[in-house]
């Protein structure tokens, strides 16, 4: 079975992410996204991620975090010492999202390490060469 996936951020990000994600990969349905509103702090996001692991029960678990050190990384990481087979990976990105929905990958490691490496090779600064022939104005 392959594992959950819930996107924590702080503001709308993971709603949106995943609105994204449904535009060019179609239903995300199945991905819960906690989002963290200024007014949460650690006690109010906790209680909202405590809801998103119970969800789950006792499946495998990926949650991928908008940023390392965050406040939803930070809980996040907390609650999966609480529980086997549950990964937190930060950095999330559109790519890693798609690639989650489209991997038949079932293993819970093997999956994460292979969304973030997903992700690492989705940021990049690319040379761009100018072409004389193109008109935009």
């Amino acid at each position: 079975m392959k594992p959950r996936l819930i996107v924590t951020s702080h503001g709308h990000l993971a709603d949106e992410i995943l609105k994204s994600a449904s535009m060019i990969a179609g239903d995300m349905s199945d991905i819960i996204s906690v989002c963290m509103e200024a007014e949460d702090g650690l006690d109010g996001t906790t209680v909202k991620m405590k809801e998103a692991f119970a969800s789950c029960e006792n499946q495998p678990l990926i949650v991928i975090a908008d940023l390392f050190g965050g406040t939803p990384f930070n809980v996040a990481s907390m609650l999966a010492g609480t529980r086997e087979n549950t990964r937190v990976v930060s950095g999330m990105n559109l790519g890693m999202i798609i690639e989650y929905s489209v991997s038949g990958i079932e293993d819970v490691n093997e999956l994460s390490e292979y969304l973030v490496s997903i992700g690492q090779q989705g940021v990049m600064s690319p040379a761009i060469e100018e072409d004389d022939d193109l008109d935009i104005e």
